[in-house]
């Protein structure tokens, strides 16, 4: 009887935190301090489903710039920001000095479940460029980068411009204010490709050249 009591309490307290967080525009806030303790996350993880490897993907870090939505999708070069690594993965950090460029992997949270569902975009990342979207023709979302699809994940490459301790200033972000980082990777010579072997389909081709890209 009095353990019933007792969770019913604990039941409505919780109850009562997250619906003050959500009036407060604070839960996004609460999830991430969750993200950052080591007892919340093993309490998390058994409520979502791991593999038969125990995979659980956790942010290591957030991105930080105070810019709004509107100007990050209006940026074609992107914006100057932190990545905020978090303290327990600082150690993560150590030989980063010195790369020009660096790759992040984030998780676009701001995609709903219906827009999971979507299979087939218009590359709407060229309208910033100045092509009509008119001119975009229908494509498979696996032939764009749009933040629509089945598993929310980007991958920017920024210029590393320093470090302050588990602190990143960066440039050419692309992410919202916010945005959770799940890994990051420096950006090396054996990455890149040459010119002469980079190839696109007709579609890119004709509107990059539009937009004053090269051929390719």
């Amino acid at each position: 009887m009095l353990k019933t009591a007792y969770l019913r309490f604990i039941n409505v307290s919780l109850g009562e935190l997250i619906r003050k967080a959500k009036e407060g525009g604070l839960l996004s806030s609460l999830i991430m301090e969750l993200l950052k303790d080591e007892d919340a996350i093993y309490e998390l993880s058994k409520y979502f489903v791991m593999n038969e490897n125990g995979l659980f993907l956790r942010p290591i870090g957030i991105v930080r710039h105070g810019l709004n939505d509107d100007v990050i999708r209006a940026s074609s070069e992107g914006v100057d920001g932190v990545i905020e690594v978090f303290e327990e993965f600082a150690d993560g950090l150590r030989g980063i000095d010195g790369f020009s460029h660096l790759i992040l992997i984030s998780l676009f949270n701001k995609v709903n479940r219906e827009q999971r569902r979507v299979l087939v975009v218009k590359p709407r990342r060229l309208i910033k460029f100045g092509i009509n979207p008119e001119e975009l023709p229908e494509v498979g979302v696996f032939a764009t980068d749009s933040p629509h699809r089945p598993n929310p994940i980007g991958l920017s490459i920024v210029r590393l411009i320093g470090r302050d301790g588990r602190f990143l200033r960066v440039s050419g972000l692309d992410l919202f204010d916010g945005t959770p980082i799940l890994d990051i990777k420096p950006y090396t010579p054996d990455r890149s490709i040459s010119a002469s072997d980079l190839k696109a389909p007709e579609w890119y081709s004709r509107l990059w050249r539009r937009i004053g890209g090269g051929v390719i």
